[in-house]
């Protein structure tokens, strides 16, 4: 059963197609490219893309994921909603230096 919902889990809807074109369709994994499919869909998605990774992946890890993005990755009003939506109390506003 477990390994069912993994399954299912992995596969990626096609309406996500456009928001990831830069990815090998063939290739997208729910797994792998979970902040690019987080990130364009909370950028660029309908509300339909929202409530799939939502249901996905969940509130609290997508909080997770876009705290540790840069604010300038988003448009204004994406970020803003976002805030209200995953209770995101920031975004980063420069990435960490290696030195």
């Amino acid at each position: 059963m477990k390994q069912r919902a993994e399954s299912a889990r992995s596969k990626v809807p096609e309406m996500f197609r456009p928001l990831l074109w830069w990815i090998k369709w063939e290739d997208v994994s729910a797994e792998e490219d979970e902040e690019d499919i987080i990130v364009n869909a909370v950028n660029e998605g309908t509300l339909e893309h929202w409530r799939w990774i939502i249901g996905t992946y969940g509130k609290e890890h997508i909080r997770k994921v876009l705290e540790k993005r840069l604010a300038a990755e988003f448009h204004p009003e994406s970020r803003n909603l976002a805030k209200v939506i995953f209770s995101v109390s920031h975004f980063l506003h420069a990435r960490k230096s290696a030195f």
